[in-house]
């Protein structure tokens, strides 16, 4: 496990633990303690089961890309490999997730395979983010056309990202540096390794899968209002939990920490729901997504380095070779 993860990690929860600690305190302890009983066990149920739903359609995805690459890695050790990068989760824009390319290294995967497939994933993932994120926007009547639109034409132009064109514009751009032609060459290497997870079928099934999962997530920030006395529709609340999302990914800080939250409380509120209740369900949901996320992938990643996760030595995970 690279150190400089887990450094950024045990950084990301001392960080995390400060400043929900003080969130608290300015809305009040008492008031917030109240709400989170409030949720009872059913409610935590709920939420968490709504969470694992997003972790297994996500890698139902990532199984599909390794299988498209010609991989035939087995769905448990996969899946173990791939819960192990929630451990990372925590990381400025997710990236300490492709950690899971040294576990599948084990079956032969090749590095620029799996992070191919890490890269559309990432990608179909903020696409998906962006389409959830403007169901808020859609329920104000007078916006719905442009969101429409904006929708049809994010969906339409997706392709473009393995098309020569693009390509041609990003060596154009680059053309006049040579630190930036050695950043393009990384991006057009990845890119050229992407092209298959980039075909249509690939690219529109993984969206599908990414808007059903993320919504999923959204669905419990829902849950959680509703719950805690406060009446807001479902569009609304998948909405502003993508847009927080989205903003705590743009942050670049690990795990979105401090933006997320402050963007998700902030338009909870704007929409009527009182201070200590938005503060308690953006806690709520936060463990419920980004935490309980963190923990399975430490028990995984340790049940990994420290258990028998070590007996998946070098095995041959091409189609047709035994996987």
């Amino acid at each position: 496990m690279p150190a400089n993860l887990v450094r950024n990690l045990i950084i990301a929860v001392i960080a995390s633990i400060a400043f929900y600690g003080l969130w608290i305190v300015i809305a009040g302890p008492g008031e917030v303690w109240r709400e989170v009983q409030s949720l009872g066990l059913a409610g935590w149920g709920a939420i968490l089961g709504l969470s694992l739903l997003n972790y297994v359609l996500r890698f139902a995805r990532w199984q599909t890309y390794l299988n498209s690459l010609g991989y035939a890695v087995p769905v448990w050790p996969n899946f173990r490999f791939y819960l192990a990068g929630f451990a990372f989760t925590a990381t400025p824009g997710k990236i300490g997730e492709a950690v899971r390319s040294l576990y599948l290294k084990r079956f032969n995967v090749n590095y620029t395979d799996s992070i191919a497939a890490f890269f559309v994933e990432r990608l179909v993932d903020v696409v998906s983010m962006v389409l959830l994120s403007l169901l808020a926007a859609y329920m104000f009547d007078e916006w719905r056309w442009l969101i429409a639109v904006v929708s049809v034409l994010l969906i339409l132009l997706l392709p473009l990202v393995r098309s020569r064109w693009l390509a041609v514009v990003i060596e154009r751009v680059a053309a006049g540096s040579k630190k930036m032609q050695a950043m393009a060459g990384h991006v057009l290497q990845l890119l050229r390794s992407s092209r298959v997870l980039l075909s249509s079928a690939n690219l529109y099934g993984g969206l599908i899968i990414g808007v059903l999962a993320w919504a999923a997530e959204g669905l419990a920030l829902y849950i959680v209002v509703q719950m805690l006395g406060f009446d807001i529709s479902v569009p609304l609340a998948v909405g502003i939990y993508a847009v927080s999302i989205l903003v705590g990914a743009l942050s670049f800080v690990p795990g979105g920490l401090g933006g997320t939250e402050v963007v998700m409380g902030g338009l909870l509120i704007l929409v009527g729901v009182g201070e200590p209740v938005a503060v308690s369900a953006v806690l709520i949901c936060r463990i419920a997504t980004l935490w309980f996320a963190v923990a399975i992938g430490l028990v995984a990643a340790l049940e990994l380095e420290l258990g028998n996760g070590g007996r998946y030595a070098m095995i041959d995970g091409k189609q047709g070779n035994g996987a």
